[in-house]
């Protein structure tokens, strides 16, 4: 589209983090830093046979005949695989794979590495995912959390199965507090659970452990992850906090340790790594006089929501006034050298113009 009246000013827009995690919560680092990661220890260790042997009986051990077959065959597989790679403990193997830096992908390299062997089954996939939950239970590998925020171990799988295996009792107070909540959704609750259990799965041991800064590691690497606003980050902390596992000087609330580290309207808009210059600054300055008027929260789902606007849109001088539109319009006013209002349409099913 073209004309006196159009801005259609394309950028290679610089590639910006979307990671607010150095500079955001720096004095909450310093007060309540997360668990290091812990490279050794003793489950981690042991010869195959020995975690051969774990793994496959006791409380490893699945009801159902079938489902408990092919936890038994992807296991071998996961560690026939881990035990090819470089390392002198599973966890070792894991990281050197490439698996780890792979996240929700992982399962397409012990897939190639089978293929090659010509080992081919419908369920290798499936099996595959079954059986890094079973490692992971039985402390053999220890994903990072970046890895099990993309997705790595799946979502519910996890959680059920450390809820039976690692701490049955920590969970079920979990649960139970969520519950009885009535502002907790359902959905609340089962991210509270799984966001519970990725803790548990990249540090070890129970939900006794978990510390303020593991909760505040988590949610950094989900804002790394995701480019959509993270929901419920208040409920997972609160939760945590009236189970008790936060020490004394947690603050009662998240939003002591966002306030200061709230991102500015340009940085809010650049995550999104916008292509036309002209709307990127217009929705910036938009963002900003929206803010007084907005919580942190609401001020990141507008940005979320009117980030297409800024990647493929009609430009049109002379519509006067700044106001959403229901139907997916959105106007705005921009300011160079002269005030001016230019008219956004954002990407809709029609592939018409809007009179």
């Amino acid at each position: 589209m073209t004309g006196p009246d159009v801005l259609n000013e394309v950028i290679t827009f610089p590639g910006v983090s979307s990671r607010p995690s150095k500079t955001q919560r720096e004095s909450a680092r310093t007060r309540f830093p997360p668990r290091p990661v812990v490279t050794d220890w003793p489950a981690t260790g042991h010869d195959r046979g020995a975690v051969g042997e774990r793994l496959t009986s006791g409380m490893f051990v699945l009801d159902n005949a079938n489902s408990q077959e092919r936890r038994v065959r992807g296991l071998a597989w996961l560690l026939d695989w881990l035990a090819d790679q470089p390392g002198q403990t599973w966890q070792q193997r894991w990281m050197a794979s490439g698996a780890d830096a792979a996240g929700g992908a992982w399962r397409d390299l012990p897939i190639a590495w089978q293929q090659a062997r010509g080992r081919e089954s419908r369920w290798l996939r499936a099996e595959l995912s079954g059986a890094l939950v079973v490692a992971i239970c039985g402390d053999l590998v220890r994903p990072s959390l970046s890895c099990l925020v993309a997705g790595a171990a799946g979502k519910g799988s996890l959680t059920r199965n450390l809820a039976r295996t690692r701490d049955p009792h920590g969970f079920a107070r979990l649960r139970a507090l969520c519950d009885a909540d009535p502002q907790v959704s359902g959905f609340a609750a089962a991210l509270t659970l799984r966001r519970s259990a990725e803790i548990l799965a990249a540090k070890g041991g129970t939900l006794a452990d978990v510390t303020v800064g593991d909760a505040l590691e988590l949610m950094d690497r989900e804002a790394e992850s995701f480019t959509c606003p993270t929901r419920d980050h208040k409920v997972f902390y609160r939760m945590l906090r009236e189970l008790g596992v936060f020490s004394d000087d947690a603050p009662q609330r998240l939003r002591a340790f966002r306030t200061a580290g709230q991102l500015t309207p340009a940085e809010l808009v650049d995550r999104y790594r916008l292509q036309c210059r002209p709307v990127r600054d217009l929705l910036v300055d938009y963002l900003a006089e929206r803010q007084p008027a907005l919580d942190y929260t609401s001020l990141k789902g507008l940005a979320y929501y009117l980030r297409p606007l800024g990647n493929c849109a009609f430009l049109t001088v002379g519509l006067p006034a700044i106001t959403p539109d229901p139907n997916g319009v959105v106007m705005l006013r921009l300011f160079q050298t002269r005030p001016q209002t230019i008219y956004l349409h954002k990407h809709t099913n029609s592939r018409s113009l809007p009179r």
